[in-house]
């Protein structure tokens, strides 16, 4: 005789996305005879429902809508915070990048052309300036000067030096 919480283990690992047909339990628990007794059992108590499929008779877990949505979101949740720690990653790379490059093309005096470095690194002007901003303001001097950088007060500062 087959138990009723077998059976709606089995119906758990069978199910994906698709109801479980009947036929797969009743390979799965080689015709026992207290298949349906139990199959019917389970769905008076709301554990599964019945369905129809292409003229058969399946099953599903009777987990509700809700339960869904949640794990779902959960999903949603977890795939945001790699994407998160990925460009947290990805910016970090970026800082570490702009101070190589400063290393490079930096004078003799410590002087380099915010331009200069950004050509190097391959950056637009938006995106270079608006993700670089908060690294060069707290590393860096601003110098008056350039032709492109930070406007400030009407003045373009447009080289930098690394602060001691």
């Amino acid at each position: 005789m087959v138990q009723d919480n077998e059976v709606y283990h089995a119906i758990q690992q069978l199910y994906d996305g698709k109801p479980v047909a009947i036929s797969r339990l009743k390979r799965k628990f080689h015709g026992d005879p207290g298949l349906e007794e139990s199959l019917q059992r389970l769905e008076a108590q709301g554990k599964i429902r019945s369905v129809s499929i292409k003229g058969g008779k399946g099953f599903e877990l009777s987990s509700d809508k809700l339960d869904l949505v949640l794990l779902e979101i959960v999903n949603l949740r977890d795939e945001v915070k790699k994407l998160r720690e990925s460009l947290q990653e990805k910016s970090k790379i970026r800082l570490d990048h702009f101070d190589e490059v400063y290393n490079r093309v930096r004078d003799n005096l410590g002087y380099a052309h915010l331009q200069v470095i950004r050509v190097e690194m391959g950056l637009g002007k938006e995106e270079f300036y608006s993700s670089l901003r908060s690294h060069i303001e707290a590393n860096y001097d601003l110098i008056a000067g350039g032709e492109e950088g930070f406007v400030r007060k009407g003045s373009v500062y447009g080289i930098v030096k690394k602060k001691r």
